[in-house]
């Protein structure tokens, strides 16, 4: 039988490709098993929306050699579909497929392993039906941006937005909830874009809470001007919807939001977390943010800081700005200096942290619904798992309740986490 063995780098999209191609292959007859194992068959899913996941990339797509001579390297994902003409023909490497290819990605195998039929059908026919080592299952709903913000490749990687098939998202969750799964993740690269025969994302979410028995579905990251209101009726109506909203903000001033080339204004992203705060008891909102773009004045990065301090946004994720030389910002004039980027990164991060540490804090008198995770099992009797509202919550109890949805009030802060007690 022989072996495969995945390393993927990046999004949650990767992750949910490679969970397929892997699915795939073990029908076929391969045995999956950990990078650091031997392996006849190596695939990298490679990012390269910055540096470190280039270099990520590039170290483990060149490591395989090294260490396993007469394996098979093969590299697909972002990195692979910008990169290709460069890694194409490296000895290194035996096969290189960009993301226009990668649905192909079994047929292809057919040349180094001729086990493989070269009329296999194309992943795009697939359901996943599981994921390895997760409680909480990613569902594909829509590729490709169409956006073109002046710091990111995506839309050159990953192309034009393409939305799944309802009927086919619906069967995959139907198969996963079969398999024991209580808690699907829609993700995509641009999952507010969602759009099939004139159905939005409010609309499937709702097709998805009808038509299917999955006990709770998460959203994932979705761009502020397409949270439509008929999507928070469905979250504050459903109870099996998430509590917990992602929206990137990337900056606190109109004219960066502008070079940035972002659809929407600081009063259109505050009035619309506004709106969910006020409809949605409990509910988290998270945000991205940027800090140190071409031409950021002080005066704007402390516009930045005051909106999000007297916002009610309740995490941030913050990057430091990094030129990318196939991004159009790449040619931008009054570039930062690294040392003042890293100065602002630490006092956004501050502020977020304090923000966390206030929302959690507001979560002690609640009871929440936490589904808790088997791989968060510890031998001391702690479970650990999420709410529905994105707190991570470790309780004492058995691993019977592993993968179990259970009510739990909160009695402790402890770092980044709370500790409470099954009801």
């Amino acid at each position: 039988m022989a072996k495969v063995s995945f390393f993927t780098v990046g999004c949650k999209l990767n992750q949910y490709e490679t969970e397929l191609i892997a699915r795939r292959l073990k029908q076929l007859g391969f045995e999956r098993v950990d990078w650091a194992e031997d392996a006849d068959l190596y695939i990298v899913n490679s990012c390269n929306v910055t540096h470190k996941a280039a270099a990520d990339s590039r170290r483990k797509l060149f490591g395989v050699k090294k260490k396993h001579p007469r394996a098979k390297a093969v590299a697909i994902g972002c990195y692979a579909h910008l990169k290709k003409e460069d890694l194409s023909g490296l000895e290194e490497i035996d096969l290189v497929l960009g993301n226009d290819e990668k649905d192909q990605v079994l047929a292809r195998l057919n040349h180094l392993f001729p086990e493989i039929s070269a009329d296999m059908p194309s992943l795009e026919d697939s359901v996943l039906d599981g994921m390895s080592k997760r409680s909480r299952a990613l569902v594909k709903v829509q590729d490709g941006c169409n956006q073109n913000c002046s710091y990111c490749i995506i839309p050159k990687a990953r192309g034009h937005e393409i939305s799944r098939p309802i009927e086919k998202i619906l069967e995959e969750v139907r198969a996963l909830k079969n398999n024991g799964y209580r808690e699907v993740i829609l993700t995509g690269v641009h999952v507010g874009r969602y759009r099939e025969n004139g159905t939005v994302l409010g609309g499937l979410v709702r097709r998805i809470v009808t038509d299917t028995e999955i006990d709770r579905v998460r959203l994932s990251s979705l761009e502020v001007n397409e949270i439509e209101s008929d999507l928070i009726q469905t979250v504050e109506q459903s109870g099996r919807v998430c509590r917990h909203f992602h929206i990137p903000l990337q900056s606190g001033s109109d004219r960066i939001l502008r070079s940035m080339n972002r659809p929407y204004s600081t009063k259109k992203y505050r009035d619309i977390i506004d709106q969910i705060k006020s409809r949605i008891p409990g509910v988290m909102i998270g945000a991205d943010l940027i800090v140190g773009f071409p031409g950021e004045t002080e005066k704007e990065f402390a516009e930045s800081l005051d909106f999000v301090e007297n916002s009610p946004i309740d995490y941030l994720h913050v990057f430091s700005y990094s030129d990318h030389p196939e991004a159009r910002s790449f040619s931008f004039d009054d570039k930062l200096e690294p040392p003042e980027i890293k100065i602002r990164n630490r006092i956004v991060t501050d502020l977020g942290d304090l923000k966390w540490k206030s929302f959690i804090n507001s979560q002690l008198d609640s009871e929440l619904e936490v589904l808790f995770e088997k791989r968060y099992f510890h031998k001391n009797g702690a479970v650990s798992g999420l709410s529905d509202n994105y707190i991570r919550i470790e309780s004492t109890a058995g691993p019977e309740f592993c993968n179990q949805i259970c009510r739990v009030r909160p009695e402790a802060v402890c770092g980044r986490k709370l500790i409470g007690k099954i009801i």
